[in-house]
């Protein structure tokens, strides 16, 4: 078995090689999750809203625009070229309230209890170490704030709960 580090070169690897193709239509369930789950959290406007694992922006997008402009968006992963396609994205829709950034989800690099909502769609679970990446989440939400985690099916926490 790999280190962390290794689990974490080979997701960054293997989703920039996918980036070209990551909005192809056959790979519209990104889209439908992130924002099937943005709806779900029920976002007030001027939220601040992290995006953990976010891709190539399918959930940080719709919260951007869910939140408003007074509200924040923050993306991380760990693929730049999935970041650079969010930021190209969130470009045409002329959103000034979302920011993406290199980052990892067990460090993030935020500062604790500054988020109303964190979101993790379809990215915990290639986190060698599930526990600790929801720990590392739970951290920077605020107090009263909310934690969404999408994984693909039941039970699916089971081992790390």
């Amino acid at each position: 078995m790999g280190t962390p580090d290794d689990a974490k070169a080979k997701a960054a690897a293997t989703y920039n090689a996918a980036a070209d193709f990551y909005d192809d239509p056959a790979n519209s369930f990104w889209d439908r999750f992130g924002r099937k789950t943005i709806e779900l959290l029920r976002l007030p406007l001027g939220a601040r809203v992290l995006d953990a694992c976010c891709g190539a922006g399918a959930s940080a997008i719709p919260a951007a625009e869910k939140v408003g402009p007074q509200g924040f968006v923050l993306g991380i992963d760990l693929a730049q070229n999935l970041l650079t396609l969010a930021r190209t994205k969130a470009g045409a829709r002329g959103l000034k309230n979302i920011e993406f950034r290199l980052a990892d989800v067990l460090d993030p690099a935020v500062p604790e209890s500054q988020f109303d909502a964190v979101v993790c769609v379809f990215g915990i679970f290639f986190i060698p170490d599930m526990p600790a990446a929801v720990r590392a989440l739970w951290r920077v939400v605020r107090p009263g704030g909310r934690l969404a985690i999408t994984t693909w099916g039941p039970n699916f926490f089971e081992p790390g709960s």
